[in-house]
């Protein structure tokens, strides 16, 4: 079984959903698998499917000599008829009735096909069912994503009625006659079956894929008498078994010309059956995994081939309603027989073959259709883009532009038809087009950006060349050429929008973005030119006493003194310490080179590139006032930063 479930989820990682047909519940989907995409708003579907199952399995048969395992081939051949309509685009109901018939071959030992008989078999209409879907398509996208709730009801009694003929007391028989429920399928149907599966459905061009995650309950009735061989022992047994069962599904479909391939792979997982055999191997889990063919005949109709085969570890014993412990002498419950029911629906078959007929009223004639091509680009630059251009509201797939060329060509149904241009950072754009069948047409996109304004200087209000940045976004900027005009490719949300140009100080403005909205945003600089020789004026920088560390009152000033190198990005600075007459005139002439040097690695941590600063230490050889007060003294002790070039 351990092996089983891996190359299960091995087949997940590439599994998904067919166009415009049934499954087997008369939903739109493959075969096991429901596809999340309804059929359509009018539409419905027929179909007949077959299957045919096949099986060698070893159980134990009471001979005349004793006990003897023997191999006995099972067959078990289904049939569903199906109905499905479309209620609206989003909405799909179906009907199925269920057709069996099973066979057991019994291997000619000794006596036992003259005791027992060669082969027991029944058929009949085993169940009828309902099934809904309920399905969103999020945002217009290839994703699909639905609710599917159904119920099954059993149509055969036990014995012979209106809809089943049992032939010779068929049920999971082991001797003539004498039930032991054996079996992989030895019951026709169940008396009530219901679930609900969450359905996912992705279109990846040109794969399909699906998945159905479901929850489903099974109640079975058993009624049988029990015989304990050699004794003539007898007891009657009348149980109701229930089951929970977690079900998953998953499908891959790729359409060639001409034909369709897919493949599906289904698990059920008992939940309220722990068996685990003497080996280790567990009973409560089971896994077909099915691939096959699908050919359009024309006139709304298809036809699949399928074949399949079952990863699982089916034991006879482990579907004999406590037999063995019955055989053993022992009294067993109802609730220990329940333990080793046989499972609803039956174990899947060891291999199996089915051909399907299907039709389906929106295959039956191709709508009209025209192919819509263009191109997309910036609206301020011309610039070819990539771009989305879709169709929400159909089924056609979204056009992606060639990022170069901007180009698109894309096949839609005629009609009033709703197209939506996407691209990141640009304004969305939407329209209706009226599509003629069978004529082409020419559509072009230009997209506006989602910011757009201007810089210009404060003072004298003309446009100025410069950048903006998104602060959140490295990789995003924009240039203002010389008419100061920008425009931007923000992403929607809180963003930080910067403009800086030489010679002025930047500027910053936070601005919330909404999907599909533009914003404008004027920029005004203060220009802070400075020019070769000058020397900038700023309050002084302090430090800690008889210390270079500089003090957090003066970060302000050396935060302005790098806004203004940040906009006169070729300036080279000197700066130049100074100290007043107290002390050593070596101290003083020590500690004014150690305080330049300490606003030096304050502008270089801040950005500032150190090939463009150079400091200079003079102590108290050059002082702007005497010492001669406390106050001249503060007035000498300071920092000064002079433009040595600005090219």
């Amino acid at each position: 079984m351990k092996k089983g479930l891996f190359l299960f989820a091995a087949l997940l990682l590439i599994s998904g959903s067919i166009v415009a047909l049934p499954s087997y519940s008369g939903l739109r989907g493959l075969n096991r698998t429901v596809d999340a995409k309804p059929i359509g708003a009018g539409e419905f579907s027929l179909a007949l499917f077959s299957f045919l199952g096949v099986s060698n399995d070893t159980r134990t048969a009471q001979l005349a000599g004793g006990a003897e395992d023997v191999t006995d081939t099972e067959y078990d051949a289904t049939g569903y008829f199906t109905l499905g309509y479309g209620l609206s685009d989003k909405i799909e109901l179906a009907g199925r009735v269920s057709y069996v018939w099973n066979a057991l071959k019994r291997e000619d030992v000794d006596d036992r096909v003259d005791q027992a008989g060669k082969s027991e078999s029944d058929d009949g209409f085993s169940e009828a069912g309902l099934a809904m879907k309920f399905s969103t398509n999020p945002g217009g996208s290839n994703l699909w994503i639905g609710l599917m709730p159904w119920v099954n009801f059993g149509m055969y009694d036990g014995g012979d009625s209106p809809y089943v003929t049992n032939y010779n007391g068929f049920d999971g028989i082991w001797h003539h006659l004498q039930p032991m429920y054996q079996l992989r399928r030895p019951m026709i149907g169940t008396d009530l079956s219901a679930g609900i599966d969450l359905l996912v459905s992705a279109d990846l061009h040109p794969i399909r894929i699906h998945t159905n995650v479901g929850y489903h309950y099974f109640k079975q009735n058993f009624q049988f008498t029990d015989y304990r061989y050699g004794t003539g022992d007898t007891v009657e047994v009348d149980m109701d078994v229930e089951d929970p069962v977690f079900h998953l599904a998953m499908g891959i479909e790729y359409p060639m010309k001409g034909l369709t391939l897919f493949a599906e792979a289904e698990w059920r997982h008992f939940m309220k059956r722990d068996f685990i055999g003497d080996d280790d191997e567990d009973y409560d889990d089971m896994v077909i995994i099915q691939p096959g063919l699908r050919f359009p005949i024309g006139s709304g109709f298809a036809c699949d081939v399928v074949g399949a085969f079952s990863i699982d570890n089916f034991d006879p014993e482990w579907s004999d309603l406590g037999h063995r412990a019955y055989q053993a002498g022992g009294d067993p419950t109802n609730v220990y027989r329940a333990h080793f029911a046989p499972f609803p629906e039956g174990y899947y078959p060891n291999w199996g073959v089915g051909v399907n007929l299907m039709y389906s009223s929106d295959l039956l004639e191709d709508p009209a259709t025209a192919v819509m091509s263009g191109t997309v680009t910036d609206a301020v630059t011309g610039e070819f883009i990539e771009a989305s251009v879709a169709f929400p509201g159909i089924a056609a797939a979204p056009a992606i532009t060639d990022a170069e060329t901007g180009y698109y060509s894309v096949e839609i149904p005629e009609g009033s038809i709703a197209v939506a241009v996407n691209a990141d950072g640009y304004v969305e754009k939407t329209e209706t087009v009226q599509i003629a069948g069978g004529r082409d047409f020419t559509r072009d996109y230009a997209l506006q950006p989602t910011i757009i304004g201007s810089i210009t200087d404060m003072e004298t209000g003309l446009p100025l060349a410069g950048t903006v940045s998104l602060g959140d976004y490295a990789t995003i900027s924009a240039t203002a050429g010389s008419d100061g005009l920008y425009s931007l490719n923000a992403p929607e949300g809180d963003r930080t929008v910067t403009a800086s140009a030489n010679g002025y100080l930047p500027s910053s403005e936070d601005v919330s973005l909404a999907s599909g909205e533009q914003k404008i945003i004027n920029f005004q600089l203060e220009s802070v030119v400075i020019e070769e020789g000058q020397i900038l004026a700023f309050d002084n920088i302090y430090f800690d006493v008889a210390s270079s560390t500089i003090k957090p009152e003066s970060y302000a000033v050396l935060n302005e003194i790098v806004q203004i190198l940040d906009a006169n990005r070729n300036a080279m600075i000197q700066i130049a310490g100074h100290t007043d007459s107290d002390g050593s005139e070596s101290y003083n002439q020590t500690l004014s080179e150690q305080r330049a040097a300490s606003v030096m690695n304050y502008l270089v941590n801040h950005g500032i590139s150190a090939g463009r600063l150079t400091t200079a230490g003079y102590g108290e050889n050059q002082p702007v006032v005497p010492n001669n007060s406390a106050a001249n003294k503060a007035m000498n002790r300071r920092i000064e930063f002079t433009v040595l070039s600005n090219r």
